[in-house]
């Protein structure tokens, strides 16, 4: 078959318009390839510095409101609490509330007092016998008001201790048993530490009290031990004693 010029000219114009066509179409496919994986790489392209974690787990976390106002951070903090570091210290924060030894002592003589008079603190701490005839003799509205006083009170023991008879010869003499009461009261607190530096009280009932502290750490008054010392009362101090004190007038 004869393919004259004209021909062969028409069919190398579609040859060639055929491997263009051919390649652009090639052409345009890497590009759109090479835009894709370019994107991919721009995703996970790790940040400059950054270290991935080894053995990532998810972490217990607490969320905690984010504190508006001055002083709130401590409402955030207790009283005491242990503050750890990555690095493996510790910081103790102490709070405003920390109390020692001492404030624990003072917290429980408050607490014992509270606003108890004498009578009532003597009742509860066990001298019965001697809160039950200071109010049968009025003298509990005395040691209600004003003070403080410095009681010694005489165990339920030291009463039944008296000679025989002589207790309820007392409870029926009420001006006589208010002598002998007013004899175990003096004005002023006066606790264990104070009575050493003293060598006589006066008693209400005008009475002067002998008080000797011996070496060994123990106090008389009179004839009698302090046993029991510093209970400490709303308006006063009350110290047990194991002997009833009788003025020698009686």
């Amino acid at each position: 078959m004869y393919i004259g010029g004209r021909g062969i000219r028409k069919f190398g114009i579609l040859l060639v318009l055929l491997l263009a066509g051919i390649l652009f179409i090639s052409g345009c496919a890497e590009n759109a390839e090479e835009n894709e994986i370019g994107v991919v790489e721009e995703e996970v392209t790790p940040i400059e510095g950054a270290t991935p974690a080894e053995d990532a787990t998810p972490a217990s976390v607490e969320e905690v409101a984010e504190p508006d106002g001055e002083g709130a951070v401590e409402e955030l903090i207790s009283d005491e609490e242990e503050v750890s570091f990555a690095g493996g210290g510790e910081v103790t924060i102490p709070g405003e509330g920390e109390t020692g030894q001492d404030n624990e002592t003072s917290a429980e003589n408050q607490e014992q007092g509270n606003d108890q008079t004498i009578v009532q603190v003597a009742e509860g701490s066990g001298y019965a016998t001697f809160a039950s005839l200071v109010r049968d003799t009025g003298l509990e509205e005395t040691l209600k008001q004003g003070g403080p006083y410095t009681v010694f009170a005489p165990t339920d023991i030291a009463f039944e201790s008296l000679p025989e008879g002589m207790l309820d010869e007392l409870s029926n003499d009420r001006e006589k048993l208010n002598r002998v009461l007013t004899y175990h009261v003096t004005s002023g607190e006066y606790r264990a530490s104070g009575l050493k530096n003293v060598n006589s009280l006066t008693s209400l009932e005008t009475g002067e009290l002998a008080v000797n502290a011996t070496t060994d750490e123990k106090v008389t008054i009179e004839s009698a031990t302090v046993i029991e010392p510093d209970i400490i009362a709303g308006n006063g101090v009350i110290h047990g004693i194991d002997r009833v004190l009788i003025p020698s007038e009686i």
